[in-house]
């Protein structure tokens, strides 16, 4: 096998960098810690001897746009430009959009002055269509890295429909994988290549996006003067910056990580790692976490702990069954979706199901409907069901949902719509405006998952479900705790 960081590079332009700096334009592995792409850049300019110029931006129009996510994104982005406002060795150029349409010129002048452009391989959402889009008007080299897992994308040679099958490769790679992780501080080692040759224009953007990010009330006035955003759909309570990804993950693996097999789907405990905000826009690297995760294993762990079990989920790693049910939840569940994504470009598209989904489902489309919600009164928590209220309240006020209601959550909603396609159209609406951790690989996952995705034919069958997997709020209460939940959700 040829190293195995080979399959992070995806050459989408080639050809022989010339003059100018190295771009890399940070779309959405937004960190400068453990960051393959950013690593990759370094590498390129001191190869050539030209400046690099990093590019951060957030459109104004993005589909799905909120207060809520461009909040969280614009506080990361403010504490990347506190960290290289004054940097010696690297231009950052901070661009918070007003007007849309001028963040794509924005990048499109840079790269008329760049020697290449580097940036980040993203499986789905608007990231995918820019690369794509890139790669036929640009003629300067264009390398695209995938920094998003512990196991390139590009290592899988087509789209895993389990768990089961990616973790069968995940356990015969992962060695070599985790014996090439990437750099902690990639600046730590750019070397002084001058100051990049840029127009005042551009200059005058970088400031302006500095003054913009400068405080929490700069963002704040930012985000409420843009006429594109959702501001229905507001700010929560933790920040996007990679200061609070850290704290929370030392809160977690300090904290709730050894109970986490025992009581993660217990609502009423919230024994979550509570990390997905953060690793959906790339402030913390799925690697830390895993090194995390080892750090706590009673007795310690060594990678030679680490033996391959035929793809069962119990037994690969080794050590702590709390360690170990976390490590299949943030390696194997997490990067089947982005390898699925990967392989699959209608990913989000109903047709993407297995056919034996999409043909019990249609079979059952015209089951008749007990209860029937328009998307106005499921966003508002305004059904008959109130665990389900409970979990949409917490996504309407807290971006997110706990893992075990998720579930319940979107089966509901394939109970009480029309038909299965209005029912795959409001979740992907509803998580991709509400949940800070939307637009994801991860979450559309789960989304399908509802549908048969990932999952296998039940039986007996059921009205409206087919063989789909059927969950009832009833069965919830009867698995796990819910009393406290209620309460806090509910008032009940």
């Amino acid at each position: 096998m040829k190293n195995i960081n080979s399959y992070r590079k995806n050459i989408r332009v080639s050809g022989q960098a010339d003059g100018g700096y190295v771009l890399y334009w940070m779309q959405i592995n937004r960190r400068l810690h453990y960051n393959f792409a950013l690593e990759y850049a370094v590498a390129y300019a001191n190869r050539i001897g030209r400046p690099l110029v990093i590019l951060e931006g957030l459109a104004s129009d993005y589909p799905w746009a909120t207060a809520r996510t461009s909040t969280f994104i614009l506080e990361g982005m403010a504490e990347h430009a506190g960290q290289l406002r004054n940097s010696e060795t690297v231009t950052y150029i901070p661009y918070p959009e007003q007007q849309g349409g001028s963040y794509g010129k924005l990048v499109r002048d840079l790269c008329s002055r760049a020697a290449i452009l580097i940036s980040d391989e993203y499986p789905v959402f608007i990231m995918r269509e820019r690369n794509e889009k890139l790669e036929n008007e640009l003629s300067i080299p264009f390398h695209t890295i995938d920094s998003n897992g512990i196991i390139p994308m590009a290592l899988s040679g087509k789209a895993p429909y389990s768990a089961f099958i990616f973790r069968q490769l995940m356990q015969k790679v992962f060695r070599e994988c985790w014996e090439h992780p990437p750099l902690e501080y990639p600046l730590k080692g750019l070397q002084d290549h001058g100051r990049p040759d840029l127009p005042e224009a551009i200059m005058e953007k970088q400031e302006t996006g500095l003054k913009r990010l400068e405080s929490a009330t700069s963002i704040a006035d930012f985000v409420g003067g843009l006429s594109s955003l959702n501001k229905s759909i507001g700010p929560v309570d933790i920040k996007g910056t990679r200061e609070a990804a850290l704290e929370r993950l030392d809160a977690f693996a300090g904290g709730d990580l050894l109970s986490y097999d025992e009581d993660r789907n217990d609502p009423d405990k919230e024994r979550t790692s509570r990390l997905s905000p953060w690793l959906h826009i790339g402030k913390i690297s799925a690697f830390e976490i895993v090194r995390e995760a080892f750090a706590m294993q009673p007795g310690g762990w060594d990678i030679d702990d680490a033996r391959p079990v035929g793809g069962k989920r119990n037994g690969f790693f080794g050590g702590h069954p709390s360690i170990e049910s976390f490590l299949d939840e943030i390696i194997t569940w997490r990067e089947t979706g982005f390898h699925f994504a990967w392989h699959t470009p209608e990913y989000d598209q109903f047709d993407s199901l297995p056919s034996w989904a999409r043909e019990t489902l249609s079979d059952h489309s015209g089951d008749h409907r007990e209860h029937m919600y328009t998307y106005e009164e499921l966003a508002a928590s305004r059904t008959h069901d109130p665990v389900w209220n409970a979990a949409q309240t917490q996504l309407r006020e807290e971006g997110r949902i706990h893992n075990y209601l998720r579930m319940l959550w979107g089966k509901k909603v394939l109970e009480w719509t029309a038909d299965p396609q209005a029912a795959l159209e409001y979740l992907i609406d509803l998580n991709n405006y509400y949940a800070i951790d939307g637009r994801d690989p991860n979450s559309y996952s789960g989304i399908f998952w509802i549908f048969g995705r990932f999952d296998r034919a039940w039986g007996p069958e059921r009205q409206i479900f087919g063989k789909i997997r059927y969950m009832s709020s009833e069965s919830a209460r009867k698995k796990v705790k819910l009393n406290n939940y209620l309460k806090r959700y509910s008032g009940l």
